[in-house]
């Protein structure tokens, strides 16, 4: 038995057929052409963005330094400035802290651990002589190491102008050892081990005011403590012979403006109070710094503005509530 014919599609059949073609042809189209638009769209509005970006960093670029304030830290003088914060506690350490009747040494063990004996680090000159010498060596005398290492070298070239051999009497003093004395236990500025007592060797009689000591030992960072005419001030007299280490600017500035330690803290604290308003001292070892003082915040840390890795600086407390800051600026170039 033969196959049955194929019944042929009538027109009506195939116009629809090709209606359904046309009309998924042109709805494929859409759909391409609409990709395409969104496509364009996208790359015009990434263009705008990063047109604007690049308009408002250069608006930014053109702008002045801005003004010292808490988000911004200042600029000035072309030092740049970030911040860093300290604890209450680091009020009461450094080279600068004041220790007298009205501001009392806690002994706060960041000091105490940094305390040596003077006698480790003594050396001979050339001559194979001690160029001073300490009052009973067995009882261990101590300072600060800073102010050891300035010592031996004031005191070897002291040596080596004027051949005077100088008698340490006293140095760092603990509680029980001011017992007794002058000064109640806690308000001398001995506890801090940064200041030492100075005599002639021979027979402990104090140096000749016209000493080559006295006369160049800001060059090593030192300033006489108590010196004659500020007993007002210091609340202390007739101990002209005792040395404080303060560090070299602020020795220097200190001898050359005929200030003691109290006043000199007063003045930064009263007139160089922010990193934009700063000291600066051409200091004896022939470099420039910067002092500003700051004040410590009522809570338990406190920001500073200090200078980015390009200067070293240094933070000492001022036992009172606020801080020193030091920077030191690099040489100039010839």
């Amino acid at each position: 038995m033969g196959n049955k014919a194929t019944q042929p599609r009538s027109f009506n059949t195939i116009r629809r057929s090709q209606t359904k073609v046309r009309a998924q042809r042109r709805q494929t189209q859409r759909v391409v052409l609409l990709a395409i638009f969104a496509t364009v769209a996208l790359i015009l509005v990434s263009l705008l963005v990063l047109g604007g970006f690049l308009v408002v960093n250069a608006i930014i670029d053109a702008r002045p330094a801005p003004d010292n304030n808490d988000n911004n830290p200042p600029s000035p003088n072309g030092i740049q400035f970030i911040q860093t914060t300290k604890l209450a506690t680091d009020t009461l350490v450094g080279d600068l802290v004041l220790v007298n009747p009205d501001n009392r040494y806690t002994f706060p063990d960041a000091a105490e651990k940094t305390l040596e004996c003077i006698n480790d680090y003594r050396t001979k000159a050339e001559d194979g002589k001690f160029y001073y010498t300490l009052v009973e060596v067995q009882y261990k005398l101590k300072l600060q190491k800073n102010a050891i290492d300035a010592l031996n070298a004031m005191l070897l070239k002291s040596y080596e102008v004027t051949g005077d051999i100088i008698k340490i009497s006293d140095a760092h003093r603990t509680l029980k050892a001011q017992e007794g004395r002058d000064i109640e236990p806690g308000y001398s500025d001995h506890h801090t081990g940064y200041c030492f007592a100075i005599r002639d060797n021979a027979d402990s009689s104090e140096l000749d005011p016209d000493h080559w000591i006295y006369e160049n030992c800001h060059k090593y960072g030192f300033v006489v403590r108590y010196p004659e005419g500020k007993e007002d001030i210091t609340e202390v007299s007739k101990y002209t012979f005792c040395l404080r280490y303060v560090g070299v600017p602020h020795a220097t500035y200190m001898y050359e403006n005929d200030l003691c330690l109290e006043e000199y803290l007063d003045l930064l604290k009263n007139s160089y109070s922010s990193a934009a308003t700063r000291l600066t001292i051409s200091a004896a070892d022939g470099f420039d710094y910067d002092v500003y003082y700051v004040k410590a915040s009522d809570s338990e840390v406190t920001t500073i503005d200090v200078p980015t890795s390009d200067f070293t600086y240094t933070v000492s407390g001022d036992n009172r509530g606020g801080f020193i800051v030091t920077v030191k600026k690099p040489i100039p170039l010839a």
